[in-house]
């Protein structure tokens, strides 16, 4: 199978990075742990590993019965580079267009009217998400909005 293949399967990313979780905790990864890990059956964990070993991803060795996984520094690299995608694309992009409106909204208003300010903090209000970039600017963007309400008369 071909990797670019391989990878655009969301299992085989979330192997490679569970491998890459296991190393960095100082844990030793087996296929059994991942399989359970990663919800799938341990025959389909197998064949992934015998590709990533095939490709240079992997390195395995057998202890006894068991098989104790370990990354190459290709492997590792690979790892963060889907840890990194996995994380850009756990972000609230519809929550960060509505922060980027307000903000925009925000610096716009005309300073001499304090009822323009009501509708940006309603609206801030209801941003709920659980991506922490948004909820930091928002708490920071709520605050400037409360020192501008409280500085008029």
């Amino acid at each position: 199978m071909d990797l670019e293949k391989l990878f655009l399967h969301e299992k085989a990313v979330n192997i490679l990075v569970k491998i890459y979780e296991y190393e960095m905790s100082g844990k030793d990864a087996y296929p059994l742990c991942i399989s359970r890990e990663v919800h799938s059956p341990y025959s389909y964990i197998s064949k992934v590993l015998g590709i990533f070993e095939k490709a240079a991803i992997i390195e395995s060795k057998f202890e006894g019965r068991i098989r104790r996984i370990k990354l190459t520094e290709d492997g590792r690299e690979l790892a963060r580079q889907f840890l990194q995608i996995k994380n850009l694309l756990n972000r609230d992009f519809l929550a960060r267009k509505k922060l980027r409106i307000l903000e925009s909204t925000l610096k716009d208003l005309n300073d001499n009217d304090p009822t323009q300010l009501l509708p940006i903090k309603a609206e801030l209000e209801n941003i709920k998400t659980q991506d922490n970039d948004v909820i930091k600017k928002v708490e920071e963007l709520k605050k400037k909005v409360e020192e501008m309400l409280n500085g008029y008369p």
